[in-house]
């Protein structure tokens, strides 16, 4: 009866650490190792060996959980920080086109050089909050103005397309680069 339990907190154990993918052969395995092993000698022998193998093994998948959630939560700091640029901008656009006459294309470059200050303080915020979370960031944008490019049947001139590519993300990985100056200095 006591093995009995013993095995099912081992399974346990593992069930809530191993990933879902893995979870079901990676019981299986055991408690196939775990009979094979309970014929060859015994039962308390073969405990001993399941419960060395589960004790091995649960830091390890500890910690591959554990990263998983911190690499989701740079990407969530890293979304919110995207959707702070997209307010941002549209509040750029939206002043500058009341403030300029109707229909003026000049607004675009006046919002992109307003814009990468604004981008650069968002990159180095979302820095204080996860360390990767800017370069998240200007892959996500870098990933945006590709489909928007690719995807768009209006001619931009090549500078305006090259100063989108660069722009946004390059804002974000030096909003990064700068709060990793700060924490080196401290």
């Amino acid at each position: 009866m006591t093995h009995h339990l013993t095995l099912s907190l081992a399974t346990w154990i593992l069930s809530r650490l191993a990933p879902k993918s893995e979870r079901e052969p990676l019981l299986g395995d055991l408690i196939e190792e775990y009979a094979l092993r309970a014929n060859a000698t015994s039962s308390s022998a073969a405990l001993k060996w399941c419960m060395k193998q589960v004790l091995m093994s649960a830091p390890l998948l500890l910690r591959m959980r554990l990263a998983r959630v911190v690499w989701m939560s740079t990407i969530g700091v890293a979304f919110l920080a995207y959707v702070a640029i997209a307010v941002a901008e549209l509040s750029v656009d939206w002043a500058i086109s009341n403030w300029t006459a109707a229909g003026v294309f000049a607004y675009k470059p006046l919002s992109l050089i307003i814009l990468f200050p604004i981008v650069v303080l968002i990159g180095y915020v979302a820095g204080r909050f996860r360390r990767g979370a800017p370069i998240v960031l200007g892959a996500m944008m870098l990933l945006v103005v590709t489909t928007m490019t690719l995807s768009s049947t209006e001619n931009v001139p090549t500078l305006w397309g090259v100063a989108y590519f660069v722009t946004g993300p390059s804002a974000a990985f030096i909003g990064g680069a700068l709060r990793s100056l700060r924490l080196a200095r401290s």
